[in-house]
């Protein structure tokens, strides 16, 4: 062995320095190389890459035959190829369909030089990865990280994997398997597990589970590592079970109460002597499942309402970075600031050199102010535009268009979006903003969308995506989030939003929407593209939104009805509305991403057994229905328009509603009115929220995590159109 090394080593010594070179870069650029055979299999050999340090920003230059592309590192020969792919071969890529034709090959007719973007944009929100991708496998990731690294992403947050650092970390430290097993939650569930908000829900998991997140996560890892960007992964903040034994803990346990009526995990104060004990271990079991260090830990502190006692914050807050930089020197603690958080004292304690905040953003409305102030600490801007994961058609045009390009001092931008999987243009604009540093020309900006999501253009198609712009996706003010479907809500003749903490207020002109719709029908029959994956995605959104507001408009008249005490009248009106929400699913099934049965394929896969197949469906259509196993502030809080949601679930629980009030109207049953009107707050704000008397109602809620609802995996394509036609020309 010795001589076959000696031997290399001589002939690596033999070569010339050019050859050493070229090698080291071969080697370097592989990654952005093996990424163009995913993303554009046809055009592998025509994509050269070269690194070059002295470049600020990727160079597109061309050859007769390829173009090449020159940038520092591969993270920006990655982000080079994705501004080649939208801008120049008019490429799209999305979550709501791609349109790549093989044969639009372009060399540019001059060198381009892609703008800087900013060195720390960042994304996924626990959230995010519960509500949008709790079931995602190896080969969805693997598209979802080339997507974020072709649009500029660096910092991606990683959670997959950390079922098993939890459990070394706490055998470890002789805390029982019976308990572990109850401590750690499904996938639906594991965000609020790692913000410290609840344990178990879910659960328990079965072993071939945990260790195949664990793989799961380091897969993520490592490939993000080798395209040249850093996971997030979770730092240790002092969180243990509840019932973490005091016993023989040298230092304070704080418990942390409730969290909307769960227990909480407790938390090590950070200024105990034990503290730097367990971060340790922490981390030993965290580097040893990922196979890595990292330059980046995510990780709050007494997040959302957590119990801080007499913790020193600024003294809590060095020992947590202590732990943190001995585990691996040089590295960052990201932190969320949402909801009062971090504490200006616990700020102070944080090294500026070490420490980036993500300012979360939840006001879409262009007359914010976005100058931020973190005591010198760099910070994220980071858009919150979907709370949820919900359907609904908004987000922040004007805001984004005119941001300044350095986002006020910002050190980069965040995608934060509670979920994802939606609004396709909203998500365009946030990824042309990072990578535009001056204003956006909306003309511009939409000839080019539309040419590259549907193949063609002409002004109808811009014209209403304008509309949309101008409407839907222009919000007046500060809100949570998207105006939704009362269809989504629970049943009450006085219902105006669907979760607790939205907000009822309709901000634009439904009227809008429709024209858009209709400019949209009529450029889809002129380009023919009727079985455009993405069109159609468009075209059955708008109307989807375009039924949510019929249906908002039509549930005072049977109010009306009903206060008249008109049964006729009344069963008329109900009809129509119950007719709306036949409509949507009716709408919904042509279309792939609106389909139940193709978002949870991925937790039935996932589970090795029938038994293990059924608990993670469980847990999924609990998160998207009552949320908790009972009833309460979070029901619906997470509602989702699909398919076989809107024709099994919410028609059925309208439909047992509406038969009540029927009962009632004919004295057959009492009329239990409404609860009296309650408030409640969300980081301070307060909201008003009623919930409605039925036991009817409250048996279907029950009863759907176990429901054998039919789902569907395919959609039946070649009907949007029509559907969306008859949609459009109705009068409401």
């Amino acid at each position: 062995m010795n001589i076959v090394s000696f031997s290399t080593l001589s002939a690596a010594c033999l070569l010339p320095l050019s050859c050493i070179v070229a090698s080291a870069q071969d080697t370097a650029i592989q990654p952005a190389t093996e990424l163009v055979k995913r993303v554009t299999p046809e055009w592998a050999d025509k994509v050269v890459f070269q690194l070059d340090t002295k470049l600020k920003s990727p160079v597109i230059s061309s050859t007769h035959t390829q173009i090449r592309i020159a940038a520092p590192n591969v993270l920006e020969c990655i982000r080079g190829y994705g501004y080649y792919l939208r801008k120049v071969a008019l490429v799209h890529l999305s979550w709501n369909g791609d349109r790549y034709n093989p044969a639009n090959f372009i060399l540019p007719k001059k060198d381009i030089t892609v703008p800087e973007t900013l060195p720390f944009n960042y994304a996924l929100n626990y959230c995010t990865l519960s509500y949008s991708c709790a079931h995602w496998d190896k080969q969805k990731w693997e598209k979802e990280i080339d997507r974020f690294a072709l649009n500029g992403f660096k910092y991606l947050l990683v959670t997959s994997g950390l079922e098993a650092v939890w459990q070394g970390f706490l055998k470890d430290l002789d805390y029982p398997d019976d308990k572990i097993a109850k401590f750690i939650p499904a996938p639906s569930h594991s965000a609020w597990w790692n913000m410290g908000n609840l344990e178990g829900e879910g659960g328990p998991l079965p072993q071939s589970l945990i260790n195949s997140e664990a793989e799961l996560g380091r897969f993520i890892v490592q490939r993000m590592q080798a395209l040249g960007m850093e996971p997030v992964l979770q730092g240790y903040v002092g969180f243990l079970p509840h019932d973490f034994p005091q016993n023989g803990v040298d230092g304070t346990i704080l418990p942390q109460g409730k969290w909307c009526g769960y227990e909480r995990p407790a938390v090590l104060q950070p200024t105990a002597p034990a503290f730097q004990e367990y971060a340790k271990l922490w981390y030993k079991h965290l580097h040893k499942v990922y196979g890595t260090t990292a330059k980046a830990y995510g990780g709050d502190l007494f997040h959302e309402g957590g119990k801080k006692g007499n913790t020193p914050l600024t003294e809590a807050a060095q020992a947590v970075q202590k732990a943190m930089l001995e585990a691996s020197p040089d590295s960052m603690w990201l932190i969320q600031a949402w909801g009062g958080n971090p504490d200006a004292r616990l700020l102070q304690g944080t090294d500026p050199k070490h420490t980036l905040i993500l300012a979360l953003n939840k006001n879409m409305a262009a007359n914010q102010q976005l100058k931020k102030s973190f005591q010198g600490r760099p910070y994220v801007w980071c858009e919150l535009a979907n709370f949820g994961g919900k359907h609904g058609m908004y987000g922040g045009f004007e805001l984004l268009e005119k941001m300044p390009g350095d986002v006020a001092g910002a050190a980069g931008i965040g995608l934060l979006s509670e979920g994802i999987e939606t609004n396709p243009l909203y998500y365009a604009l946030l990824c042309e903003r990072m990578n535009n540093r001056g204003d956006i020309n909306r003309e511009t900006f939409l000839k080019e969308y539309t040419l590259a999501r549907y193949g063609k253009t002409d002004n109808d198609i811009v014209k209403a995506m304008d509309l949309l712009a101008n409407s839907v996706y222009n919000p007046n003010k500060q809100r949570e989030g998207c105006v939704e479907n009362i269809a989504c809500a629970r049943p009450s003749l006085d219902a105006a939003k669907a979760s607790t903490w939205s907000s009822a207020e309709v901000y634009y002109n439904p009227e809008d929407l429709i024209e858009a719709g209709k400019l949209m029908l009529k450029f889809a029959k002129k380009h023919k593209l009727e079985h455009s994956e993405t069109l159609c995605y468009d075209l059955v959104d708008v109307c989807r939104q375009i039924l949510s507001d019929r249906m908002r408009a039509q549930l005072p008249a049977c109010k009306q009805a009903f206060a008249d005490k008109k049964k006729a009248v009344f069963i008329k009106q109900k009809n129509k509305f119950l007719g709306y929400i036949r409509q949507s699913a009716l709408l919904l099934n042509t279309s792939n991403d609106f389909l139940l049965g193709r978002y949870m394929q991925g937790a039935l896969n996932r589970g090795t057994t029938e038994k293990d197949k059924k608990l993670l469906q469980r847990s999924m259509l609990q998160l998207f229905s009552t949320w908790r196993p009972d009833i309460g502030l979070l029901n619906d809080y997470s509602h989702r328009q699909f398919a076989e949601m809107m024709g099994q679930y919410y028609l059925k629980r309208w439909s047992v509603f509406f038969d009540t009030q029927i009962r009632i109207l004919e004295g057959k049953e009492d009329e239990s009115g409404e609860s009296e009107k309650q408030y409640t707050t969300n980081n301070g704000e307060k909201t008003a929220y009623t919930k409605n008397k039925n036991a009817s109602v409250d048996a279907v809620e029950i009863a759907f995590p176990d429901s054998k609802i039919k789902m569907r995996q395919k959609a039946k394509t070649g009907s949007t159109v029509r559907i969306a036609e008859i949609i459009l020309n109705e009068k409401s």
